[in-house]
Order: C-alpha cells, then structure tokens, then sequence
C-alpha cells in the first residue's frame, strides 16, 4: 500500500511540474500576444489619422480651385501663362565641395 502511494505521489508531483511549465509558457504567450495587441492597436490609430489627414486633403483638393493650382504649382512646377518659371536642381546635403589644390 505503501508502495502504490508513493508512486501515486510521484506521478502527481509530476504532473503538477509539468502543468506549471505548460501554464507559464501559456501566460508568457499571452503576453505575447497581448502586447502584440496593444502595438497593432496603437498603428492603427495612427494610420486612421493619416487617412483623415489624407482626406481633408484630398477633399481641399478636389473642390478648391485656389488650392489645386497651389499644388500644381508646388508639385509639378506649373505656372500661369506667361510666367516665367525658374527651376534649380536640388543640391544633395552630404555631398562635399571641396576643391583639389594642384
């Protein structure tokens, strides 16, 4: 009798150690998860302003003439009849223009 409680002891201790490592490995994947939660919430609260702000524009630019000559001006270098438009190449910042001494 003594035997077979003992054995039962040890199974349960076992299965007990083998339990808690299955339920720590469960929370760590719920945490996972959960963190993973909360980042994928925070991008998308912030690609839902970016397309509000992408709206307003594109609202601005479908119903406000001032506004559309604005842009064409600014993005595509247009200019009214007869103007003279005057466009410079855009000079890269890390470049270096150091002179070679002969």
């Amino acid at each position: 009798m003594r035997i077979i409680f003992g054995i039962f002891s040890v199974a349960t201790t076992v299965a007990m150690v083998f339990l808690g490592l299955s339920l720590k490995d469960a929370y760590e994947e719920s945490e996972h998860w959960r963190t993973r939660k909360a980042t994928l919430e925070n991008e998308l609260l912030e690609l839902r302003k970016e397309v509000e702000s992408h709206s307003v524009f594109l609202d601005r630019l479908r119903r406000d003439p001032s506004f559309q000559d604005a842009m064409a001006r600014k993005e595509l270098g247009y200019g009214k009849p007869g103007e003279l438009n005057f466009r410079f190449p855009k000079l890269e910042s890390n470049l270096t223009h150091e002179r070679a001494e002969p």
